[in-house]
C-alpha cells in the first residue's frame, strides 16, 4: 500500500487540523467501519454474534503480536497502558532491596505504577536523569546497574521530545546480567519499527490511541513466554481459568499464557477496531509511515527554525528522528495554534506538535504560516 493510499484512510476534512497525534490521534477509516460493523451487529443479533466477535479479537490479537515481534499467546488485552503496566509491576517478584531503574522523566503511567510497586516490595526505584537535550543514551543506565538491579523499565520512545532508548544496545547488556527488560512502546509501536525478540526485550507495555491510530481504550501487554510462569494474574475471573462457559472449579489452574492476565469480558469494538488500524499499519509497512511522519516533522522544525524559534530536542535539523517538535512558544504561539484551530500539548519545556503521516504538506505549511 502506498503512502498516499494510507493518507486517504484518514479522514481529510480541513476545519480541524491534527498535531497533537502523540497525545491522542483519529482513528483510521478501518477501524471505524469495524466498529460501526460490530455496532450494528450486536444491535441486530446480540448472542448469535458470539463466536465472530471471538474470532475478530483473536485476529486483532495475532495482528499485535505481528507488529509487536512475538506470538499471540504472549499478548494480553487491557484497558489502558497504566492498566498494563500495573499487572507486570505490581505482580512481578520483587523483593525488599531490589532495584528497578527507569528514566526520570518517564510518563505518569509508566513511572506511578513501578514507583507504587518498590514501595509495596520495598524494592529501590532508581530514577536516571536524561542527557542533554533530553537525550536518552542507554549508557547513564547501564551505569546505574549494580548487583540489586533486577529490572530496567523504560519507554522506548520519551514523550518530551521523541528520544529514543538504544534497546538494541540494552538488550544485549540486559541479557548478559540476566536483567529484565521491560519497556513501555506505546509512543513508538506503528511510528517506528520494532522486533521484541530481536530486541531482546523481556516484556512490553502500550496502548491504541496514538500511532496505531484506534480508539481510546485498549492497553496491552506482551511477555516472553519463558516469564509469563513468573507473574501472577492481578485481576482473576472466569477467563483466568478458562471461558465463561466453564463449570466452577475451585481447584482448576490459570491459563499458561498471556490470556491468564485477562480476567473477562474483552471491550470488543475498541480492541476489533484497533486491529483493523493495525492491518492497515501493516499493509503500508511501519518502514514507510516512518518515513513520512519524520520528513513531515522535519519541515515543520525546519520552518520553525527559520522564524525564530527554538527547538528543544536531542536530533539535530538535518537527523530528525522524531516525529515530535518540541519548540519555546512566544507570546503570539498558543492563541495562533488555538486560531486555526490546531490542537497541540504542552510538554517539559514548550509547545509539542506531533504530525503523523497522513497529514498534507498543507497541513504543515498552514501552521508556519500563523507562526
Amino acid at each position: 500500500m502506498t503512502i498516499e493510499k494510507f493518507k486517504s484512510e484518514f479522514y481529510q476534512g480541513t476545519e480541524r487540523i491534527h498535531l497533537n497525534n502523540g497525545g491522542l490521534a483519529p482513528i483510521s477509516a478501518p477501524a471505524r467501519e469495524r466498529i460501526l460493523y460490530w455496532g450494528d451487529r450486536f444491535y441486530k443479533e446480540g448472542f448469535y454474534t458470539d463466536l465472530d466477535y471471538v474470532e475478530n479479537v483473536f485476529n486483532s490479537r495475532k495482528s499485535l503480536a505481528t507488529l509487536i515481534g512475538c506470538d499471540h499467546s504472549e499478548v494480553a488485552f487491557f484497558q489502558s497502558t497504566a492498566s498494563a503496566v500495573s499487572q507486570f509491576a505490581f505482580q512481578y517478584p520483587l523483593e525488599e532491596g531490589d532495584e528497578v531503574i527507569t528514566w526520570a522523566e518517564e510518563y505518569g503511567s509508566h513511572l506511578f505504577p513501578w514507583l507504587e510497586a518498590c514501595k509495596r516490595a520495598k524494592a529501590n526505584l532508581i530514577e536516571v536523569k536524561s542527557g542533554e537535550n533530553l537525550s536518552t543514551p542507554y549508557q547513564l543506565l547501564v551505569e546505574r546497574i549494580t548487583n540489586k538491579t533486577k529490572i530496567i523499565a523504560v519507554s522506548w520512545v520519551q514523550f518530551l521530545t521523541g528520544a529514543k532508548t538504544d534497546l538494541e544496545a540494552l538488550g544485549k547488556i540486559t541479557r548478559a546480567k540476566n536483567i529484565f527488560l521491560f519497556v513501555d512502546i506505546i509512543q513508538g509501536l506503528g511510528l517506528h519499527p520494532f522486533d521484541m525478540k530481536k530486541l531482546g526485550v523481556d516484556a512490553v507495555a502500550g496502548g491504541s490511541h496514538k500511532w496505531l491510530f484506534s480508539p481510546v481504550g485498549v492497553g496491552y501487554l506482551a511477555i516472553d513466554q519463558k516469564h509469563i510462569g513468573k507473574v501472577k494474574p492481578h485481576n482473576v475471573g472466569s477467563y483466568t481459568f478458562g471461558t465463561c462457559d466453564d463449570p466452577t472449579d475451585s481447584v482448576c489452574m490459570p491459563k499458561l499464557d498471556a490470556l491468564k492476565f485477562e480476567a473477562g469480558s474483552k471491550q470488543v469494538l475498541e480492541i476489533t477496531a484497533l486491529g483493523a488500524s493495525v492491518d492497515l499499519i501493516l499493509k503500508t509497512g511501519v518502514s514507510v509511515i516512518e518515513k513520512e511522519t519524520l520528513r513531515l516533522a522535519t519541515k515543520l522544525r525546519v520552518g520553525l527554525e527559520a522564524k525564530g524559534y527554538k527547538v528543544h530536542s536531542p536530533y539535530s535539523v538535518d537527523n530528525h528522528q522524531s516525529a515530535m517538535v518540541n519548540f519555546i512558544p512566544k507570546d503570539h504561539t498558543i492563541e495562533a495554534l488555538k486560531s486555526l484551530p490546531c490542537n497541540f500539548a504542552i510538554r517539559g519545556p514548550g509547545v509539542r506538535l506531533t504530525p503523523a503521516a497522513f497529514v498534507s504538506d498543507l497541513t504543515i505549511e498552514r501552521v508556519l504560516k500563523v507562526l
